[in-house]
């Protein structure tokens, strides 16, 4: 009885931490998905300046930026570094979707976990929508994930049993004494 008890705990966290396993796959997903947005809409903001740079700049937006930097109204500078935030921002943003799309799983997991906007991630996290992705990547991350846990708790359940033993053994032995020196 205690065996299928055992193992059905056994299956119930295999599959719980399973179901964990596969979320980050999807977080990285719709991670990339609000990067992209954000990454739009920089793109989208520069693009408006560039239209103002062929007007009346011959098209070099770096040209229009020093002409607002020196320019002695505080608003037309504060536009100035607008634009130059904003550029520094897709930039940014581009280089950060490029590591996360275009490379090796492994690699794009890494790179998320060591490099991940936090602000970002938690706006992602706030309106994160769980999901089982049907990919191999999503299913072998879940898999490995729950296999690590679940070893991991047969480890730990291991080594408490075996430490309760040699209290157990300790503690009897040092009673059998205790009960010698009485009847002595």
């Amino acid at each position: 009885m205690i065996k299928i008890f055992a193992g059905l705990i056994d299956r119930c966290l295999f599959t719980c931490v399973f179901i964990i396993g596969v979320q980050l796959p999807e977080f990285i997903q719709q991670y990339s998905q609000r990067l992209s947005g954000h990454l739009n809409e920089a793109l989208m903001q520069l693009n408006e300046f560039q239209l103002i740079a062929d007007r009346h700049f011959k098209g070099d937006l770096s040209s229009m930026i020093e002409k607002y930097l020196v320019n002695r109204e505080p608003s037309i500078k504060e536009t100035a570094n607008i634009i130059v935030n904003t550029s520094r921002r897709a930039s940014d943003l581009q280089a950060h979707l490029f590591n996360l799309e275009e490379t090796e799983y492994i690699k794009r997991v890494f790179y998320f976990i060591t490099e991940y906007d936090i602000s970002m991630a938690q706006a992602t996290l706030q309106q994160f929508q769980l999901a089982i992705p049907l990919n191999l990547s999503a299913l072998l991350t879940g898999a490995i994930f729950a296999l690590c846990i679940v070893i991991m708790s047969h480890l730990l359940f291991g080594l408490s049993k075996r430490l309760i033993q040699r209290i157990k053994q300790k503690g009897s032995k040092k009673l059998k004494t205790v009960i010698d020196d009485i009847v002595k």
